[in-house]
């Protein structure tokens, strides 16, 4: 580590410093914003069960409208419902269909109700068409082709209602007869009453213009004759047997209505139509048998009448007709029943289907509020211990670049302290080729302190030698003479210990400068501001080195030049 921070210079270093706070910084923006992006997420996920709570109530109005528009439709058969239908079934396709959106869940759902409203608008469609096909009022359809029959069949019938009639005339001829049994005057005017009847009857019935002019002429016929008669009888008494002309015109009147007599027909025909409202009101599927076993007794009416064979004919085929357009209706009808049953059912499935979308939204909203509680806690407690953590590691990070640049300071200090008041002994602990200012600083204190013991010891030495040998040559006997020479031999030997602690510092120097000069073969043009500035350090430490060598090298021409006379002092 130390090796490491040796190569970051002081601003490098409060440059890492801010770094690594900013990195802190940088993580517990990040821890917030992702827990920020958590909680959007999940408001997110609260959102798309208020959108499907939201699209499943409009759903259900969607299908309200469809519903009122059907009901709408079955009950007034107008084509506008069902135009009104079609544009509720768009709408709430729409529906569907952003629900699919929302999410999977909601996208099963919707494929299901799609699959429902697609099975209902077939029904419906299916339903309209057959309405159509039945008539969708009195005049369309299966009923508009009935109906026409079935009025056709009623007016023929009121046509042969002459059952009035044949009682009037029966009436006629039994007051005839009783007029000539008893002779009483009462019996003419009432023959005269009821044919004033007859005539009124005669013109407000249905019968065909060309039959009803022929019983007006006959029954005028009857009325002529039968006055002459009616007073032959009130004066003689004679009645003849009760013939004569009036006779013959009333057999001939009642020959007329026989041949348009169809008994009971128009009230069978009214019978037949009632039990065809029943039905069509009711829809209850006692009634047809009914209407058929009616128009069976009308058929056999029909046969057993006396009125013409083409007139029979006419009739038995309206009647034919009727009964085939009705029995038509009526499956019809069963088919509607069958397609509104399943048009029914699937419409009553759809619900279920919105309502459990929202039961299923609402259970997972709760539980989705729950984990968020939950996570929100959680969060909190997270983002309490990473921003004490953030704050513990700032403040680690502080203290530990405060103390890796104070240290070494207070090292030099306290260096300077002793170098300034006495000889030091320690060093300020340095890593060699560092970028450090302070490991710079140190490094050059370092060797001011040893270039000044160097020159200390240096000098001690030196002055250990001279004053060995001033003793040497101030000595009067052998023993101070023996002394002199000890001192002199131990200044010597330290003298050597000095030069060769002198060489192996020149020696690192040259290494250092050999180093750098390979380095600078191998990348021509690299040398950085460091490399310059320890190359700068070493020349100078080897000019110093050499500095203290040149100061050595005087004095020992000196000691040489001294030591030369002596010896020739000696010889002489």
């Amino acid at each position: 580590m130390d090796k490491f921070f040796s190569k970051l210079r002081i601003g490098e270093k409060i440059g890492l410093g801010f770094a690594l706070v900013g990195l802190l910084f940088v993580g517990v923006v990040w821890h917030y914003h992702k827990t920020l992006a958590t909680v959007l997420d999940d408001y997110q996920q609260l959102q798309v069960f208020e959108v499907r709570k939201s699209l499943a109530l409009e759903i259900e109005i969607e299908l309200a409208a469809v519903r009122d528009a059907e009901k709408g439709f079955l009950l007034g058969h107008q084509l506008l419902f069902a135009e009104a239908l079609g544009k509720r079934l768009r709408a709430l396709d729409e529906k569907v269909a952003a629900l699919a959106a929302v999410d999977q869940d909601s996208r099963q759902t919707a494929t299901a109700l799609q699959a429902l409203l697609t099975t209902y608008q077939e029904r419906f469609q299916a339903v309209a068409d057959a309405w159509r096909i039945m008539g969708l009022d009195e005049n369309s359809g299966l009923q508009g082709a009935f109906r026409d029959k079935v009025h056709r069949l009623q007016t023929l019938a009121a046509s042969y209602n002459v059952d009035r009639l044949y009682t009037l005339l029966l009436q006629i001829r039994r007051s005839e007869k009783d007029l000539a049994l008893r002779q009483d005057p009462i019996y003419r005017e009432r023959v005269r009453q009821l044919i004033a009847e007859f005539r009124q009857q005669l013109k407000v019935s249905e019968l065909q213009d060309s039959v009803r002019q022929q019983l007006l002429t006959e029954l005028a016929a009857y009325a002529t004759s039968f006055e002459p008669y009616a007073e032959t009888a009130l004066k003689a008494g004679n009645v003849a047997g009760g013939r004569g002309p009036f006779r013959d015109a009333a057999h001939r009147i009642e020959r007329l209505l026989n041949a348009y007599h169809v008994s009971n027909l128009e009230a069978s025909v009214l019978q037949l139509r009632r039990r065809e409202k029943d039905f069509l009101l009711r829809g209850d599927e006692s009634y047809p048998p009914m209407v058929i076993k009616i128009a069976e007794t009308i058929r056999a009416q029909i046969s057993g009448s006396p009125i013409s064979d083409a007139d029979k004919t006419l009739l038995i085929g309206l009647l034919g007709d009727y009964q085939k357009d009705f029995l038509a209706l009526v499956a019809q009808s069963s088919s509607i029943g069958v397609l509104t049953r399943e048009m029914n059912a699937a419409a009553e499935r759809v619900a279920p289907l919105v309502k459990a979308n929202v039961d299923q939204a609402n259970q997972m909203t709760a539980s989705r509020v729950a984990e968020i509680a939950d996570s929100s806690q959680e969060s909190v407690r997270i983002s309490l211990i990473v921003m004490f953590c953030a704050i513990a590691l700032g403040v680690l990070l502080a203290v530990a670049m405060t103390r890796r640049i104070v240290r070494p300071v207070r090292q030099m200090a306290g260096l300077l302290d002793d170098l300034a008041y006495g000889s030091p002994t320690t060093r300020v602990p340095t890593v060699s080729n560092g970028r450090d200012e302070i490991n710079a600083m140190a490094e050059s204190l370092n060797a001011l302190v040893e270039h000044r013991a160097t020159f200390m010891r240096w000098w001690k030495e030196s002055m250990d030698e001279v004053t060995a040998r001033r003793e040497l040559a101030a000595a009067s006997n052998d023993e101070e003479k023996d002394e002199a020479m000890r001192d002199l031999r131990t200044a010597t030997i330290a003298k050597l210990q000095q030069l060769n602690a002198i060489r192996s510092r020149l020696l690192d120097h040259g290494r250092h400068v050999l180093d750098v000069a390979q380095r600078l073969q191998a990348a021509p043009g690299g040398l950085t501001a460091e490399e310059g500035k320890s190359l700068e350090h070493a020349a100078k430490g080897m000019a110093t080195l050499f500095e203290v060598l040149a100061r050595e090298e005087a004095p020992a021409r000196e000691r040489a030049g001294q030591a030369n006379a002596s010896e020739a002092a000696a010889t002489v």
